[in-house]
């Protein structure tokens, strides 16, 4: 996951860029490997500065500041990497430039087979960069891509920005209600959050998957927005298949075998469900880790296990996210994470002598207590 962060627009001012670097500085959260801003200035010569440290050490580096601070331009194109693909250093930081394109990508490419020379890029969003600095046509490229991806980049020839997603990565654009400028970021609330706080009024839009919006600075100097349906690589169907445990993830996992995906039980990977479990043993807080048994309370009965959990944790009522299905001791086990305790029953035989972990967990304001014994 990294982060994209910009504004594009005509008569960008000193508000503009203190968006744009509060965007870029709370953008971190998205990609605290590397940071990279790329402008231009009244010759449309492009500039751009980038090191493997974060927002917030970028900001304070005299470069850093200095370009992400500046109004003569048409955009502040800036990028905050979570490195997937290639090391941590200041040469696979984004943006890059190859010919007139300068390029900065949030996503994983599956493979970047389709794109020209792909065996001597190391990182594949340089291999995008380069494959678009040859193209003629961006679509002739956004068509080839496999995997995830969103897009900002700046054509000097054409003198034109670029934007464009498929769904696997998101991106919105608000517009300046008052001014032809235009601000964009991966996630929206942190858009939002920045603008309001710099009393900035606008509308903003979530761009839509294969829609290519570009903004053309033309002679006049104004900028004319337009959007482009472009091809997208189809998405591949999802495999249901099986699923294997090795040894090293579960415990005594060497005596899980292959189990089906669980249609049997009308379940998905990702569904949150209830369960009731006895709890852990102590009656003390540990660090120690343990394996939490229970069984669902809703629909097909099916044993339920969650691994590594604190030793604090009670008898009660859990909701989790189905993971996978194991064969346990012969057993059709749902195996859970993140659990969440939403109920304690209060004359639960299991919760004896554990009245301050039970007092604790009443006092975090999310957990209720009931009066009814469980029966599973």
């Amino acid at each position: 996951m990294c982060g994209l962060v910009g504004v594009v627009g005509t008569g960008i001012n000193f508000v503009d860029a203190k968006v744009f670097k509060q965007l870029l500085f709370v953008d971190a959260l998205r990609g605290p490997h590397s940071t990279g801003v790329s402008i231009n200035g009244a010759d449309n010569v492009v500039q751009t500065y980038k090191k493997s440290v974060n927002s917030t050490d970028f900001l304070q580096l005299k470069a850093g500041e200095k370009i992400s601070g500046t109004v003569v331009t048409d955009f502040l194109l800036g990028h905050n990497r979570y490195a997937t693909q290639g090391a941590i250093n200041d040469q696979n930081a984004h943006p890059f430039t190859y010919g007139n394109v300068t390029l900065a990508h949030n996503g994983t490419l599956t493979t970047q087979s389709n794109l020209p020379d792909y065996k001597n890029f190391a990182v594949d969003s340089e291999n995008i960069a380069y494959a678009m600095g040859l193209a003629e046509d961006p679509e002739d490229v956004i068509s080839k891509l496999k995997g995830a991806f969103a897009l900002t980049w700046w054509n000097d020839f054409e003198c034109k920005f670029y934007i464009v997603r498929n769904d696997e990565r998101p991106m919105y654009v608000a517009h300046n209600t008052s001014r032809d400028v235009y601000y964009y970021s991966s996630e929206e609330l942190l858009l939002e959050a920045i603008l309001s706080r710099n009393n900035i009024d606008y509308t903003i839009t979530e761009l839509k998957a294969g829609n290519l919006q570009s903004f053309d600075f033309d002679v006049k100097g104004e900028c004319q927005v337009a959007f482009r349906k472009v091809k997208l690589q189809p998405k591949p169907a999802p495999k249901v298949a099986k699923t294997t445990y090795d040894s090293w993830a579960y415990p005594s996992a060497s005596n899980y075998k292959t189990y089906p995906v669980l249609s049997n039980y009308k379940l998905k990977v990702g569904e949150i469900i209830e369960f009731y479990s006895h709890g852990l043993p102590d009656t003390f807080e540990s660090k120690t880790k343990g394996t939490l048994y229970g069984c669902m309370t809703e629909g097909t009965k099916v044993s339920v296990k969650s691994y590594a959990q604190p030793n604090d944790s009670l008898a009660g009522y859990y909701t989790g996210l189905v993971q996978s299905m194991v064969r346990d001791n012969g057993v059709d086990t749902i195996v859970v994470r993140d659990p969440w305790l939403i109920e304690v029953v209060d004359n639960d035989k299991n919760n004896k002598g554990k009245e301050d972990l039970v007092n604790k967990a009443l006092g975090t304001n999310h957990v209720n207590i009931i009066s009814e014994q469980a029966h599973v």
